[in-house]
């Protein structure tokens, strides 16, 4: 089961604190800024490499475009805002770069009734340790679901949703994200949840939630064996969406889209064993199309 369910930074400012990654001198990185494109040098240790929507797709190896000057230190396993004059004296090309803003951000602080004395925060930062945790990450709003694993220790924003499970969880987190990718999810929340705009559905917390997870009973031998080959078609949809990627003729692409198409079956059909489905019910799942 999943200790949490939960969304992204919210920086306030995005385009002040999402930078993109040019080059690395050491402690030191390159960094293109997206309000203005301007180039400057500041310390890669502040810098969190920051998944948005279109970095996340399903079974895919996630790659974050994006970095996010994220001004939190640890303290134990509780996630802290640096004061000022660590800040200052820690990362002080950060400190210079936000510190042209200052204005900006303190006003952004008073409006979003947080504290502006920590006028160089995040709206609402999220814990370190979540974030260094391996997961499953989605969309927040998607068509079909989009969901892979973390193993990277990626941060996000708002637009992706991370599910982090339980430390007393049984089940492999590759078992996971099949009954999570499978068409009865799907399923689930065209049915139950909240439908936008060309058919997209919001991966929200409240909608998700209500989905009957289906833990395993590893002392059932039927469960043991159904878990075990979720996790081993799982890393092979895993393998075979990284070929994809790399693969460079279109004879290629089709081939290895039919492998994942068998495979993806191959799950959805063990998922529906696990949930004791009828034909009949099968059918009217399978009804709902693309997942």
């Amino acid at each position: 089961m999943f200790a949490a369910v939960f969304q992204g930074v919210v920086t306030g400012i995005d385009d002040l604190y999402f930078v993109t990654k040019l080059e690395d001198h050491g402690d030191l990185s390159d960094v293109r800024i997206a309000r203005d494109g301007r180039k400057v040098r500041i310390e890669s240790a502040i810098l969190k490499p920051m998944l948005t929507g279109d970095d996340v797709s399903r079974y895919a190896e996630l790659r974050a475009r994006m970095h996010c000057i994220y001004p939190y230190k640890l303290l134990g396993e509780k996630t802290v805002i640096l004061e000022e004059a660590e800040l200052a004296a820690q990362f002080p090309r950060a400190y210079s770069y936000l510190s042209e803003f200052k204005s900006e951000l303190r006003a952004a602080r008073v409006k979003y009734k947080t504290n502006p004395r920590y006028w160089y925060s995040c709206h609402r930062a999220r814990s370190m340790v979540a974030f260094a945790a391996e997961r499953i990450v989605s969309q927040e709003i998607s068509f079909g679901c989009n969901m892979t694993i973390d193993v990277h220790g990626l941060y996000h924003n708002t637009q992706v949703y991370s599910f982090l499970p339980g430390s007393d969880a049984a089940e492999d987190l590759n078992y996971w994200s099949g009954l999570l990718n499978s068409q009865l999810m799907w399923w689930f929340l065209v049915t139950t949840g909240n439908v936008l705009r060309g058919g997209y559905f919001r991966f929200k917390t409240e909608y998700l939630n209500p989905f009957p997870l289906y833990t395993i009973d590893l002392a059932n031998r039927a469960d043991k064996a159904r878990h075990d080959r979720i996790v081993e078609l799982v890393e092979r949809m895993l393998d075979l969406h990284k070929q994809l990627a790399a693969a460079k003729t279109a004879h290629a692409k089709t081939n290895l889209q039919r492998q994942i198409d068998a495979t993806d079956a191959q799950i959805d059909k063990l998922v529906y064993e696990l949930y004791e489905l009828t034909p009949e019910e099968i059918k009217i799942v399978e009804g709902t199309g693309q997942k």
